[in-house]
């Protein structure tokens, strides 16, 4: 298995203008083709998308090579009400099978829950019954959870057995390594995705350009890229290897707004060997600068 078996492609670029890092907005459609025709030649093993972003399953659905295999993740929407209906399931139902048609698809890789506050909601038993409904009709292999944190990932486990965790993992948000919750997911067979590996671009941006709000961990993310300059890795290296490294995690979710951002990783990729990167690393942060959901809006 190459390391870019490994890799999933992000699209809720595709849909939007996203990303701190991101000085060119979102990407035409000419762009999303290149990007996933490029993605698809390199052998990316996943595609992760969401009802929520934007066209980006069409695109998916329109761009991708059809004989180029990737197990396609999607979320359907939220919910916005403050309760949960029998409605609702029908409602995640309808959106499910409208994904596969969009995606041209006859079974996605998985489903998961996208805003998992939805499962405190009264009512959250209808979500999970849609969640099993699909599997049950050959829609998707798996069911799971987007979460954000050890808390977003109690509570849904607390309502079912996700066989699917997608959750943010980077250099500085280790949170879900250092708790154990990592090893104790595939402990019990459940698939593990990491995303934010570049923290929205932060990572990948020198520390001194980075916005006011973010002032006080600059000097955390210079010690960063100092150590990894030591063992002579970029900064796309370092994040890369970083998440990689771990073994538990199955696959790591990257975004980009251009083939040549693709094309950087993918040769980023090709320089690595076997990791070996210092981890002895004092990387605590208050978690508003890992939650970009809490930060501020910064203009492009």
């Amino acid at each position: 298995m190459t390391l870019l078996n490994r890799i999933g492609l992000g699209t809720v670029q595709f849909g939007s203008s996203y990303g701190i890092s991101n000085r060119a907005g979102q990407p035409s459609q000419a762009d999303v083709a290149e990007i996933l025709n490029c993605a698809a030649n390199a052998g990316v093993g996943y595609i992760d998308t969401a009802t929520g972003y934007g066209d980006a399953e069409n695109l998916v659905g329109r761009y991708w090579p059809a004989h180029h295999a990737a197990r396609i993740v999607s979320k359907p929407s939220a919910i916005s009400e403050a309760e949960i209906e029998d409605r609702h399931r029908q409602v995640w139902l309808d959106e499910i099978a409208q994904s596969l048609q969009r995606l041209k698809r006859d079974r996605l890789h998985a489903v998961l829950v996208h805003r998992v506050a939805d499962l405190q909601k009264p009512g959250w038993q209808y979500l999970v019954e849609a969640l099993q409904q699909a599997k049950q009709r050959g829609w998707t292999t798996r069911i799971g959870a987007s979460v954000y944190d050890g808390d977003q990932l109690a509570l849904a486990e607390s309502r079912f057995r996700p066989e699917l965790v997608q959750f943010p993992l980077n250099a500085l948000d280790r949170r879900m390594i250092a708790s154990g919750a990592v090893a104790r997911l595939k402990a019990t067979g459940t698939e593990v995705h990491a995303r934010s590996v570049f923290l929205q671009g932060l990572l990948l941006m020198p520390p001194e350009t980075l916005p006011e709000f973010f002032a006080p961990i600059r000097a955390k993310i210079a010690k960063l890229r100092g150590r990894w300059a030591k063992q002579a890795l970029s900064p796309l290296e370092g994040c890369l290897a970083f998440t990689l490294q771990h073994r538990d995690v199955d696959a790591v979710i990257v975004g980009v707004n251009r083939r040549s951002e693709f094309e950087d990783i993918a040769a980023a990729l090709s320089r690595l060997g076997e990791f070996n990167i210092d981890d002895a690393f004092d990387a605590a942060v208050e978690p508003i600068y890992l939650d970009p959901s809490r930060w501020p809006r910064f203009a492009p």
